[in-house]
């Protein structure tokens, strides 16, 4: 139950990392507004400009190679969905497009994890520890717009 916690905290940790990389698009200021997030979260962490270079390149690295996955993900939901759609199921090819899905569920796994050891690489053991503790009340923190964190919607149910 503890290794499943530190995951989720450490794969939120990833996603939080990344937030300012997904959202490099987004209208309305919403990227400013977790760019500024992430400024915070780095000056109380006390990074220095070679971790925030190394931080900021293994997000762009786990930004493309997610984009990759989700890109074949994308390519065998699709093929999945034509193949469950045609009148005569060929069940070869549907259990075939379900393992390649499954495959690609775990290299996203893998990566993210990667890219969380990365980050234990970047920090020392003081500014981890400091990292996940700002993740974790990050996670229960209220949102400002109404909308439900993971936490409270697993507690609801």
């Amino acid at each position: 139950m503890k290794s499943m916690k530190v995951l989720m905290i450490t794969v939120l940790m990833c996603s939080v990392m990344a937030l300012p990389l997904v959202y490099a698009n987004d209208q309305g200021g919403k990227h400013e507004w977790r760019g500024k997030k992430i400024q915070e979260i780095y000056n109380q962490l006390n990074l220095t400009d070679d971790q925030k270079k190394q931080l900021e390149s293994n997000k762009q690295k786990q930004r493309q190679q997610m984009k990759a996955v989700f890109e074949q993900m994308k390519t065998q939901r699709e093929a999945f969905r034509q193949e469950l759609m045609k009148p005569n199921l060929d069940m070869a090819k549907i259990n075939s497009i379900h393992a390649q899905m499954k495959t690609l569920q775990e290299q996203m796994a893998d990566n993210r994890l990667n890219s969380i050891l990365e980050v234990r690489k970047i920090l020392t053991v003081d500014q981890f520890s400091k990292f996940t503790s700002l993740m974790e009340q990050h996670r229960h923190k209220p949102s400002s717009k109404g909308e439900h964190k993971a936490s409270e919607h697993e507690e609801s149910e």
